[in-house]
């Protein structure tokens, strides 16, 4: 399995153009529908792509716990169970928080890895 695209798996990923979905691979964003994007109050695609993911979490999660440690359990979850779902909170480029509920998709090959990241606000 390549960690590349086809065009038809990325038909697949950004078919609803109405829903927030974002592409990491190797900790680093690819890219992000237009939805994903105006959550986060960015305008361009550009300045997605400069982003490290650790910059769109505050410090902490609702629960007390940090977002980094928090991250890195779910991240070794996903690896495990590849597809998972829970809920998250990501702050905007300017520091504002909002909740979403999450679900993860892992596509590896050897030590590269590609994420779909999809997005439903929780209100």
């Amino acid at each position: 399995m390549s960690t590349q695209l086809s065009d038809s798996e990325q038909d697949d990923i950004f078919d609803n153009p109405e829903e927030a979905v974002l592409l990491l691979q190797n900790e680093h964003f690819t890219s992000a529908t237009q939805p994903a994007l105006d959550l986060l109050g960015i305008s361009s695609i550009k300045v997605f792509k400069s982003l490290h993911p650790a910059m769109i979490s505050p410090e902490f999660q609702p629960d007390g716990m940090s977002s980094k440690n928090k991250a890195d359990k779910l991240f070794s979850l996903l690896q495990q169970e590849k597809n998972i779902s829970f809920s998250w909170q990501h702050i905007t480029i300017k520091g504002e928080p909002f909740d979403v509920f999450v679900t993860l998709r892992l596509r590896e090959e050897g030590a590269s890895y590609l994420i779909d990241v999809h997005w439903k606000v929780i209100s």
